[in-house]
């Protein structure tokens, strides 16, 4: 468990100073390791799995492997979903992050119909954690929004794409 830790530590790092095929590399490792860790206890070590599939998604996505990472990101929300289930406090904040970024990866590969989807379902969670608490997740749903009237307006869904645009610069 801890070389795993310590590879996506070193991932993080080498993603943040641009050395992309490097963090690329750590991530992989890191996730065969903890693959190997769920087999032997799931309930300890499924949590680290899916932030490390998160952050290969990440890598991938860096290094424009937009059909790897978009593979590496829908895994770990499969997860997501199941820690959720379990735990919805702890995990919900997560699972809205990785669906952005899923519909980020969407966009990527003009899969904008898709790309929407995952938008709007992240928003649908960061309102329901906004909720409890605002002081934390609001940011999150405002930068949601504003991913929304994007994804909206690439589909000429004009009037659409300016209300969520509004609303994201009204939370901002």
């Amino acid at each position: 468990m801890k070389t795993a830790r310590f590879l996506g530590r070193i991932a993080f790092h080498l993603d943040f100073i641009g050395c992309f095929i490097e963090a690329r590399d750590c991530d992989s490792d890191a996730v065969l390791l903890w693959q190997s860790l769920v087999a032997e206890d799931p309930d300890s070590h499924t949590p680290g799995l899916v932030s490390q599939l998160g952050s290969l998604g990440i890598s991938l996505s860096s290094l424009n492997r937009h059909d790897k990472s978009l593979d590496a990101t829908e895994e770990s929300i499969t997860l997501y979903q199941s820690l959720v289930e379990k735990n919805p406090a702890s995990y919900t904040p997560n699972l809205a992050g990785h669906l952005s970024n899923l519909g980020g990866w969407l966009l990527n590969l003009n899969r904008h119909e898709e790309s929407l989807g995952a938008t709007e379902e992240s928003i649908t969670l960061y309102r329901s954690i906004v909720e409890k608490n605002p002081a934390s997740y609001t940011p999150g749903l405002a930068r949601q929004l504003g991913n929304l009237g994007a994804d909206l307006s690439i589909l000429n869904r004009d009037k659409e794409s300016l209300g969520a645009m509004e609303e994201s610069t009204t939370l901002y």
